[in-house]
């Protein structure tokens, strides 16, 4: 694709003592065929070896910095400040974009719709004890993002120009990407759902405290959705604690079986 023809995305990962993982992130994003991204990361202030990994990689690197921040949401507003790209993508250093296409397969989509606010594509969850994996794209009504179900962050591109106006708020621990995603539903943004797959995220990651992220979607609820969504978002709470509790007591033989039958498959390895 002619660089003069395309869109730059600014890709940004946040990390804080991720030496294990984060120079598979560093690669998935140095490696994409796309040429027109501005790769920044923030880290937290790492004592385990992360920053040498980041030092390894700085040429290819538009912007780093390794300092205290006050959590996670202040270091990705720190990236959107950084930004100069016209969409912003965030990838956690324990994650990592699915293929060298992934970008500029989103980017001849995004081309196509010039319109569109917010691109969200599919994502693969992963769970490494279970060697199983699921595809957690697909279209979400406005009536559900209402009521807590919102495309997982690794899937979505945002324009900047809209992070710039709806930073993450600092005041939530792990779900201040939902009070961004549910104010842009409410304000009316573009949200164009793609079936293209873009990352893969290991399950069980910052976001896995369930009591304390629901905790945080009533808050969120609370202050910008419906009595009746939050009704809806109620029933769904306690399915999925359930959920979560039986796992946690069941044989791990039959946690596999169990989500093989809600649509979880033997893990594939991407040939990179």
């Amino acid at each position: 694709m002619d660089k003069d023809k395309t869109l730059k995305i600014t890709i940004i990962t946040v990390s804080y003592n991720a030496a294990e993982t984060i120079e598979q992130t560093i690669l998935s994003v140095v490696n994409q065929t796309y040429d027109n991204i501005e790769y920044i990361i923030i880290d937290g202030g790492s004592t385990d070896g992360t920053v040498d990994i980041i030092k390894k990689y700085e040429d290819q690197i538009a912007h780093w910095e390794s300092e205290p921040d006050k959590g996670i949401y202040d270091a990705m507003n720190k990236g959107i400040d950084a930004a100069i790209g016209e969409y912003i993508y965030f990838i956690g250093a324990d994650d990592e974009l699915y293929d060298v296409n992934a970008i500029d397969k989103i980017c001849r989509e995004l081309l196509k719709f010039p319109r569109i606010d917010v691109c969200c594509g599919c994502v693969i969850a992963v769970d490494n004890k279970l060697k199983l994996q699921k595809n957690m794209g697909g279209h979400i009504l406005k009536k559900d993002i209402l009521c807590g179900i919102m495309t997982p962050h690794q899937g979505m591109f945002v324009k900047r120009t809209l992070l710039l106006k709806y930073k993450f708020n600092c005041d939530y621990k792990i779900a201040a990407d939902f009070d961004v995603f549910i104010q842009l539903a409410i304000k009316n943004s573009i949200i164009h759902f793609s079936d293209i797959i873009v990352a893969k995220y290991n399950i069980g990651g910052y976001s896995s405290n369930f009591n304390l992220l629901y905790h945080e979607y009533e808050q969120i609820l609370y202050k910008r959705s419906t009595i009746d969504s939050m009704r809806r978002f109620s029933v769904r709470k306690r399915k999925n604690l359930f959920k979560f509790k039986l796992e946690c007591i069941l044989p791990r033989r039959l946690v596999y079986f169990l989500k093989k039958m809600n649509g979880w498959k033997d893990r594939i390895l991407v040939k990179r």
